[in-house]
């Protein structure tokens, strides 16, 4: 990643940069300066987005919102579960509770190409806040395969998956359907408004991959800047995405609709922008909830 300040990016200095740097970015740049870096290729964009759906009042309810075919894959991964006769349950936190979660954890961070096992470093923040805690677990016999870690935030009306895990012979969407949909079932009992899948850095090919954006939106959640849901949660940023040599192909990011003014940006959908040296891409994997529009960037192989 190449840093550029504005005037680099909108002089075309930023070039210098274009052979050593996958993404160029201006960070922090001023609302009024927007419209002139969307037309030198930069999109305004915030640096982390938040996913959430509204667990409606029931099961069926919800279901309904998705697709045939996702509503299929949520039941589907139910019955799997079933017959491979795991137990899911939901259990207060508790120290030997996180630390056999970390261990699970730490084994899928390993497995990632660019992993960063963030819940481990904050294992005394989550202990000081256990209290508020209702973990997803799912387990083979005693083994625990699975599990999520939801904070309840009444403040906020929140039900929010902070952490989930799998075991390696568990991977794939299957199992992690199960525990987001029990993520949205506490949310329910608990009769909040909203749960939510916490925060992504918004550039899908990096730490997070395009899978997961396709993931998380057929679940029926929507992702949203950071800052509309907490304040000061993340900051503006500009990216202009030259190449994918240390990315994935594709590569996603989710820039700021063309609105008027901050305010209005921040509140309105945001756009999918899909980066990919494929000749016809089928971005049908990444349709989203509530997206205001999807544009595909060809990038040329390097």
């Amino acid at each position: 990643m190449a840093l550029v300040d504005l005037d680099q990016a909108l002089s075309g200095a930023w070039r210098a940069f274009e052979h050593e740097a996958d993404v160029v970015r201006v960070q922090d740049p001023p609302a009024a300066a927007w419209p002139a870096l969307r037309a030198a290729g930069f999109l305004p964009k915030p640096q982390v987005v938040m996913w959430r759906a509204e667990p409606l009042d029931s099961e069926e309810k919800y279901l309904a919102t998705l697709s045939g075919k996702d509503r299929y894959d949520v039941r589907a991964a139910y019955r799997r579960a079933r017959e491979a006769g795991l137990r899911v349950a939901t259990e207060p936190l508790t120290v030997p509770l996180l630390d056999e979660f970390l261990a699970l954890y730490e084994r899928q961070v390993a497995l990632m190409r660019h992993g960063w096992a963030v819940a481990v470093q904050q294992r005394g923040g989550i202990l000081a806040e256990a209290e508020t805690y209702r973990v997803v677990t799912v387990r083979s016999g005693d083994a625990l395969v699975g599990a999520c870690l939801n904070q309840d935030l009444p403040a906020m009306d929140e039900m929010r998956a902070r952490f989930s895990a799998v075991s390696a012979d568990q991977r794939g969407d299957s199992l992690s359907r199960v525990l987001y949909g029990e993520t949205l079932r506490e949310a329910r009992l608990r009769g909040r408004r909203w749960a939510t899948l916490g925060r992504d850095i918004n550039l899908y090919g990096h730490v997070g991959n395009a899978g997961l954006f396709g993931f998380k939106s057929r679940l029926g959640f929507t992702a949203v800047p950071g800052q509309a849901v907490e304040p000061g949660s993340g900051s503006h940023q500009a990216d202009r995405v030259v190449r994918l040599t240390a990315l994935s192909d594709p590569t996603l990011l989710l820039s700021y609709a063309p609105e008027s003014g901050e305010a209005a940006a921040v509140a309105a959908p945001l756009w999918l922008n899909v980066y990919t040296s494929a000749e016809e891409p089928d971005v049908r994997p990444f349709r989203g909830v509530g997206l205001a529009g999807t544009t595909v960037h060809g990038i040329r192989p390097t």
